[in-house]
């Protein structure tokens, strides 16, 4: 016996459109040219709800931090010339993307770096440690919001084509895959994951996450406690981005040479390329202190 379905238990469907098929149905009528009758054709495309469900998907993939998932352009303020560089580099980059990434081109990226980096200072004693780090301060000035919002815009707005053979581009695009790391907790993972009793599955699934993404985002590069492990992962990680011309956004707090000794010269070496004229030493006022905020 058939059941209806009374008013207050009316399905209800997150795409109207579609009533969640993820599918809209185009007809034609087309006149036959041997006998001129018309007859019907049914072709079927995504629904628009498609690419905001891919779009969603990607923002969750992309890990952006909790502290940053308000972070825009529009709203990152700029209280010294520094933050005003800093604005202006990131702008620069995103109107250059779109070329960047169809193109492929080598020097692909974008850093922000200290011009007296914190290993360096934390090495000297007394007042000159004091001098040196309100003197050549690089912490509070935006950097992570700059990128997270870069990185943002990106997942919105970018498309791209994979390569499905040497030299040919699929006909499809998709939305550009973002993976956004802490130098940290990420480093932490793969040692964690290096050392876990699953036949290194872990361990090759962050690493190729790291290497495979269209872009990488990696936050306070050179935070993590050197190891020759760690040094070799950091190689890996950016020797296999450049060799495939996939850009990388960082920051760090230190300078260019104690990050070398942070993460090796060989991977620094393949980053620095990778940057061109897009390194941007920088030092400034900590605005967060300045407004009070540890």
């Amino acid at each position: 016996m058939k059941q209806e379905i009374k008013p207050s238990e009316e399905l209800t469907f997150e795409c109207n459109e579609c009533r969640d098929t993820g599918s809209l149905l185009r007809r034609e009528w087309v006149e036959d040219e041997d006998d001129g009758k018309l007859k019907r054709y049914d072709y079927w495309r995504p629904c628009t709800c498609q690419e905001r469900i891919h779009l969603k998907n990607r923002f969750k993939n992309a890990l952006i931090p909790e502290d940053f998932k308000n972070a825009r352009l529009d709203n990152y303020e700029q209280h010294s010339s520094v933050q005003g560089e800093l604005f202006q580099a990131i702008q620069e980059y995103l109107k250059s993307f779109p070329n960047i990434i169809e193109n492929k081109l080598k020097e692909n990226s974008i850093g922000f770096i200290a011009v007296v980096g914190e290993t360096r200072i934390r090495s000297m004693s007394g007042a000159d440690k004091y001098r040196t780090k309100e003197k050549h301060n690089n912490f509070g000035l935006g950097k992570t919001h700059l990128q997270m919002a870069a990185a943002k815009i990106i997942l919105n707005r970018i498309r791209v084509r994979d390569e499905v053979a040497p030299g040919q581009l699929s006909e499809l695009d998709r939305g550009c895959r973002v993976l956004c790391v802490s130098d940290v907790s990420f480093m932490d993972e793969l040692t964690q994951a290096k050392m876990a009793q699953d036949g290194g599955e872990t361990f090759r699934r962050l690493m190729d996450g790291a290497a495979n993404a269209d872009v990488l985002v990696w936050d306070d590069l050179g935070k993590a406690k050197w190891t020759e492990a760690r040094e070799g992962m950091y190689y890996q990680i950016f020797n296999e981005r450049n060799r495939n011309n996939r850009p990388i956004l960082f920051s760090s707090n230190e300078d260019r040479a104690t990050l070398s000794d942070k993460i090796g010269y060989a991977a620094s070496s393949r980053l620095f390329g990778m940057c061109g004229d897009r390194l941007y030493a920088v030092e400034g006022a900590d605005y967060r202190q300045k407004k009070g905020v540890s």
